[in-house]
């Protein structure tokens, strides 16, 4: 059920291996303890267009944000340790990357529809 979407610039893929950091991210995910490791579904979206603030001369213009997607029901605390240990499991893959961001989002229990294997 959770779900962490890694966005990137287009760009990161001549430094840094993809999947790497997919696979990594779900690790950093299950690592957290707060879901069932068969349950994460990771993925990353790359991104050829786009602008980032103001553009200074010299800038990389490399980005990479993750959205991380749960059911509603966790604490403050429990996003917050999520959002941080997600973080820092970014910068540390991409330690080259200026522009990292992360964000916690709550799913209501109430719109999520799921088809499950039979």
């Amino acid at each position: 059920m959770p779900h962490l979407v890694i966005e990137y610039s287009q760009k990161l893929e001549e430094c840094i291996s993809i999947p790497a950091l997919v696979s990594n991210g779900q690790q950093a995910m299950s690592e957290t303890g707060l879901f069932n490791a068969s349950a994460i579904k990771t993925r990353a979206l790359p991104y050829r267009d786009f602008v980032l603030g103001k553009s200074h001369e010299g800038s990389s213009n490399l980005f990479i944000h993750a959205e991380v997607r749960i059911l509603e029901g966790r604490t403050a605390e429990q996003r917050e340790a999520l959002s941080a240990a997600i973080f820092n499991y970014l910068c540390e893959a991409a330690p080259d990357v200026p522009e990292i961001s992360v964000e916690v989002r709550d799913m209501q229990k109430a719109s999520y529809s799921k088809r499950i294997p039979f």
